[in-house]
């Protein structure tokens, strides 16, 4: 009886020392890691070609924002550069640092 009792004292011992993970604390850190390895292994949109489906994939860019920038496009024509799209309502340079690495023109 002594051995299952130093046995079971043991066995819980190795579940109480283990460090717990919060599920959120997983979930942005598995986010972030997606997003990045998306960023580097991606084809880059092409911001003058792109419809609005398309640019509605890119990380930072919804539906609203992508028929905006569709728009913008149709009524001024092409982007001379990335950078142009703070040119588009709705986008400012925060978001436009977030979609840069998914976009070229």
């Amino acid at each position: 009886m002594k051995n299952i009792c130093l046995t079971l004292a043991i066995v819980f011992s190795l579940f109480i020392s283990i460090p717990s993970l919060s599920v959120d604390s997983y979930a942005a850190k598995s986010a972030t890691s997606a997003t990045e390895t998306v960023a580097k292994q991606a084809v880059k949109v092409d911001i003058n070609d792109a419809d609005v489906k398309l640019l509605s994939t890119i990380p930072g860019i919804g539906p609203k924002t992508a028929e905006a920038i569709v728009a913008y496009r149709k009524a001024n024509g092409s982007f001379a550069s990335i950078d142009d799209l703070v040119k588009v309502k709705g986008i400012g340079e925060k978001k436009l640092a977030k979609m840069k690495p998914f976009l070229k023109s």
